[in-house]
């Protein structure tokens, strides 16, 4: 369980891009989070919330972030990998600590509770477990070997933490196969990411991307996971950390919700504090105009159409097990839960943007 007490407030951080194309999707998204952390994130309101925007910001975006006491600062891309985002995230990284340590997230994130539950988790390095691995057994040999790491026990993927079945999915580049997900290496989701400054995460995931991505021919996108993706160094990063004495603990998945966790039912909605939404969140948005309208439809777009698709893939994998049962009462509970979020977010929306 998490500690109570004491209550020692951290940097929350969000990296939102309007750099290049799709910037009405990332005003969106981070217009939701703000909206959301200004209605929901309870006593953690208090603590310092960064914006650290990779190119200039909508002035929707500052209008907000004045409202809710968010810093908004403004950085270059940062090209750790030509013509990819890969390392923008790491910006967040490089804003004025106002604690010692510090909440990194994807601005595809919802704030549905309070954060300060993390408060009493003391000096460590946490993150959750990715859905599923994207890195071979092979390709870890060689990374570990090159970078003179032992090779680390397996971790259990979502996918089978929530019992989930698996159905068609390219995952990165590759299918994973029931021995990758039954044997998978640690492989974490970077979107939430909980840290100590003095880790000096920002630097060392930096230069571990660089590292891994050397190893490795980039031919026509392929290795997607260590090409464009910064979770293999972001692996390598915890167990160098944890190596060398900081201690690693799992963030519990009330604080990385996917999803997989609305269908699955666990946890219960009322305990989840961030729902990372994850893929095409609001892409629906387009270029135009955003506003609460404009944000209203992308919501009901993402819950109720995309998600519910995944659902049904869910639903139909319980059915092959032969759990027909378990696939309606999951579908139809998920499919709950996906609305009352979607209206949720709708209303404080409306709220929030009509208020500043």
């Amino acid at each position: 369980m998490l500690a109570c007490s004491p209550v020692r407030p951290f940097d929350v951080i969000t990296v939102p891009d309007f750099s290049a194309g799709g910037t009405a999707v990332f005003e969106a998204r981070t217009l939701v989070f703000l909206a959301s952390w200004a209605e929901r994130a309870g006593s953690s309101r208090g603590f310092p919330l960064h914006v650290a925007c990779i190119g200039e910001p909508p002035s929707s975006i500052r209008r907000l972030a004045d409202r809710v006491g968010a810093s908004v600062t403004v950085h270059e891309p940062l090209p750790l990998r030509h013509d990819h985002h890969v390392g923008n995230k790491l910006r967040g990284l490089e804003v004025e600590p106002r604690t010692d340590r510090f909440l990194l997230l994807d601005v595809d994130i919802a704030i549905l509770g309070d954060l300060s539950r993390l408060a009493g988790f003391g000096d460590c390095i946490s993150a959750c477990p990715d859905d599923a691995p994207n890195v071979r057994l092979a390709e870890w040999r060689r990374i570990h070997e090159a970078l003179e790491l032992p090779p680390p026990d397996a971790i259990s993927p979502l996918v089978r933490d929530l019992d989930l079945p698996r159905f068609p999915r390219k995952m990165m580049g590759y299918e994973a196969g029931n021995e990758q997900l039954d044997a998978m290496l640690p492989y974490y989701n970077g979107g939430v990411v909980f840290a100590p400054w003095s880790s000096n995460l920002r630097d060392l995931w930096a230069r571990n991307i660089q590292r891994i991505a050397g190893l490795f021919d980039d031919q026509a996108g392929f290795r997607k996971w260590i090409h464009h993706s910064d979770q293999a160094a972001l692996a390598v990063s915890i167990a160098m950390l944890n190596r060398d004495g900081l201690p690693f603990r799992r963030l519990p998945d009330a604080f990385n919700a996917r999803w997989q966790h609305l269908y699955a039912g666990t946890p219960e909605l009322g305990e989840i504090a961030i729902l990372h939404c994850c893929w095409n969140f609001l892409s629906s948005i387009g270029g135009q105009p955003v506003d609460a309208d404009s944000i209203a439809a992308a919501l009901e777009a993402f819950f109720m159409e995309k998600v519910r698709h995944r659902f049904q893939k869910l639903a139909f994998g319980d059915m092959l097990r032969c759990r027909p049962i378990t696939a309606w009462r999951r579908y139809a509970a998920g499919q709950r839960r996906a609305e009352t979020v979607c209206r949720d977010l709708q209303a404080i929306c409306r709220r929030e943007l009509a208020a500043s």
